[in-house]
């Protein structure tokens, strides 16, 4: 599957994020990420959200994949982030408080 698509923060600001497979390769660009589930047809839910500096090298081999993996993840996608650490910071952030993703356990606030 190709495509994208818009995920809206806590604070309204929306982010385009690309599908990738698991066992894709990705460019040494900055940017966030999340792994996500599909649970019905073309309605995806974040299990995780995480940013780095360098997504390939990220994602070549993540600790939390098989946790994803049985939290029903069978997707990657990716949003670049030339704007620096800090706004992928700010952008985890806002993403992880709408959204909730039940492997990230930081950024919570209430139940959505």
């Amino acid at each position: 599957m190709t495509g994208t698509i818009d995920w809206t923060g806590k604070t309204g600001k929306m982010y385009r994020y690309w599908f990738g497979d698991i066992d894709s390769s990705f460019k040494a660009d900055g940017g966030n990420y999340m792994f996500v589930r599909e649970v019905s047809s073309g309605k995806w839910l974040p299990v995780y959200i995480g940013q780095a500096d360098d997504l390939g090298n990220r994602l070549a081999n993540h600790e939390r994949w098989a946790e994803a993996i049985k939290a029903g993840a069978t997707r990657v996608m990716t949003h670049t982030t030339p704007a620096g650490e800090q706004a992928r910071l700010d952008e985890e952030r806002d993403l992880i408080e709408y959204w909730h993703p039940p492997l990230n356990t930081h950024h919570r606030i209430g139940v959505k």
